[in-house]
């Protein structure tokens, strides 16, 4: 797992949307230091009713963009008072 840059806070509008469609998320973060989006953050949703059991090493290549970038960085946490 790769180290996370910033603070590790999450938009509170996303996190309802996690929130609201539970399961198991992990967090993905563009690490290219040649990348605008260098920082940015994605989530995907894994587990035994997704596509991915578990979460792979790097964000997958989706119709919006090439996932190579966003490396894994953690998970998010669910709990009442985490945000």
């Amino acid at each position: 797992m790769d180290k996370l840059i910033g603070d590790g806070k999450i938009n509170q509008q996303t996190f309802t949307a996690i929130a609201r469609r539970g399961g198991k998320w992990a967090a993905y973060q563009c690490l290219a230091l040649d990348s605008s989006q260098l920082g940015a953050v994605q989530f995907l949703k894994y587990g035994p009713d997704c596509t991915f059991k578990a979460p792979p090493e790097a964000m997958p290549d989706t119709p919006a963009g090439i996932g190579w970038k966003f490396r894994h960085v953690g998970f998010v946490d669910r709990r009442p008072g985490s945000q």
